[in-house]
């Protein structure tokens, strides 16, 4: 199998070199919006592709799209060619077009046999499956995303790895981080300065914190279907417990949390029902109440805040995107991308503190602290 892929790659790369040494073809111009398609463009990341914007005089073009369920924006930059009537794009940027300084691609492209008529676009691909586009004057402002430019960006040295699934954690006064040793640091928001570890718990698999209630941290235990969370006290004294199951009757694997100042907002997966849903629980009943339940129906939550009055999150869709949640829609209602990391770093965790959204991300072999202002 290794072999015949290794055959099926030299291929390409001779496909793609041939056409660079060929006379490309005019590529498109300006703003064209999707009609009708036969075709899945799917794997340039954006959902739903609405509009394709070719940049006149470059070898790239924008694609702008959009997320059914969740309502999210999504928005691309590639790398595109035209040689003997195909158009050649390449969705991961490892193309820099033909000519001198062209680097060797680092994976398949997409071809397509290209027509425009008049005000029309048609491509065609390789099963025969037609997509249709009309010129456009340009791309509306619906459908665009702003890109968020951070007012800070540090690195954080911390001297362990954050837990895996523990949040970026806010206070009101400092922000937060957990490590995989079990002790939460204090990090310095103008700075990024980190302080002392303390010991939230010493053997507990509870270190997990998703949010922080006037100083405690709501831990969840990472571990099959982390159906608890707990509120603890460094140190590790529990404070409080809510079992979705045997207290809320309505059991969800947790992946995130935040507290809001009065309740506590819970994301995670309903096996029962087969999607992810939002809870929210008054803890300060005995035995816990739950008030609400949201379908939030997407995989691309990972993280949650309350900012300025409204649920935010972290979501891994189109590169990384912060957005404001609408819960009793199951949608955002709007969403910003954030700015791009290297393809094996992330973001882990979204705060809010002071009016701003604070980042964590991991970069290469260390952690950063960003902030934006939506």
């Amino acid at each position: 199998m290794k072999k015949i892929l290794g055959v099926l790659a030299i291929f390409a790369l001779i496909v793609v070199l041939t056409s660079c040494s060929q006379q490309a073809s005019r590529v498109p111009e300006g703003v064209w919006q999707l009609q009708s398609s036969d075709i899945d463009f799917g794997y340039v990341g954006v959902g739903t592709l609405d509009y394709l914007s070719f940049d006149q005089g470059k070898p790239t073009a924008q694609l702008f799209g959009h997320d059914d369920r969740a309502g999210l924006k999504g928005y691309a930059s590639v790398f595109v060619n035209t040689t003997n009537g195909l158009l050649i794009i390449w969705p991961d940027s490892g193309m820099g077009g033909c000519g001198a300084g062209a680097v060797v691609p680092q994976e398949l492209s997409y071809a397509y046999r290209y027509e425009t008529s008049g005000n029309t676009l048609t491509l065609t691909d390789s099963q025969g499956r037609i997509a249709t586009f009309d010129k456009a004057a340009e791309v509306p402002a619906a459908a665009r995303i702003e890109l968020l430019e951070p007012t800070l960006s540090v690195p954080l040295n911390l001297p362990v790895d954050v837990a895996y699934a523990s949040n970026l954690l806010s206070d009101g006064t400092r922000l937060w981080v957990v490590g995989e040793d079990r002790r939460a640091y204090p990090i310095d928001p103008e700075t990024g300065s980190v302080g002392a570890g303390q010991t939230l718990t010493a053997h507990s698999s509870y270190f997990h914190a998703v949010t922080m209630q006037d100083g405690d941290f709501w831990s969840h235990c990472q571990c099959g279907g982390s159906h608890k969370i707990k509120r603890l006290r460094l140190g590790g004294t529990e404070i409080d417990e809510v079992d979705t199951d045997a207290d809320l009757g309505h059991e969800i694997s947790i992946r995130a949390g935040s507290w809001d100042g009065h309740r506590l907002w819970l994301l995670g997966f309903n096996h029962d029902r087969d999607r992810s849903e939002l809870l929210r629980v008054d803890t300060d009943a005995e035995p816990d109440s739950l008030e609400s339940v949201f379908v939030f129906d997407t995989g691309m939550l990972r993280r949650l805040t309350y900012h300025e009055g409204a649920l935010w999150g972290l979501f891994r869709f189109a590169g990384w995107q912060v957005a404001e949640l609408d819960p009793a829609a199951g949608r955002v209602s709007q969403n910003y991308t954030l700015p791009v990391l290297g393809i094996e770093d992330r973001y882990l965790g979204i705060a809010s503190l002071g009016g701003k959204l604070y980042l964590l991300s991991e970069e290469g072999d260390g952690y950063k602290l960003i902030a934006v202002q939506p």
